[in-house]
């Protein structure tokens, strides 16, 4: 069901990014979902093509799988960061494009329904 929404989103919806990668903006209720499918399929994409990435998660894998329990000790975050300077991590976003995004995540925010407040129930005693 998630997924046929999401597909109704984009064919109904203009996205909010178009370059280098396209970013949609959905409003929920309580404020936006950001889509960054395109860039998730970018990495994914960069991994596999690339035989010294793909060796690095695998080695990120297997440091997790022999893991056992969690000790403060987590040698995968290095070799995370070194795959995220690999792959990239930001999706640059300049000029124009950068003050259409503002205003249409500045929307999204104005227009999210206001959660509303339960009221405080009376203390026993209280008039």
């Amino acid at each position: 069901m998630n997924r046929i929404r999401l597909y109704l989103h984009r064919l109904f919806r203009r996205p909010a990014l178009t370059g280098p990668m396209r970013l949609y903006i959905r409003r929920i209720p309580t404020g936006a979902g950001l889509d960054l499918e395109e860039y998730f399929v970018h990495v994914i994409e960069t991994i596999a093509d690339d035989s010294d990435l793909l060796d690095l998660f695998m080695e990120i894998v297997e440091d997790r799988g022999i893991s056992r329990g969690h000790d403060g000790w987590e040698p995968e975050k290095l070799l995370m960061e070194r795959l995220a300077e690999a792959v990239g991590h930001e999706i640059p976003v300049r000029g124009k494009t950068l003050l259409r995004l503002a205003d249409r995540l500045h929307r999204a925010a104005v227009l999210a329904a206001p959660v509303s407040a339960v009221p405080a129930q009376r203390e026993a005693g209280a008039a």
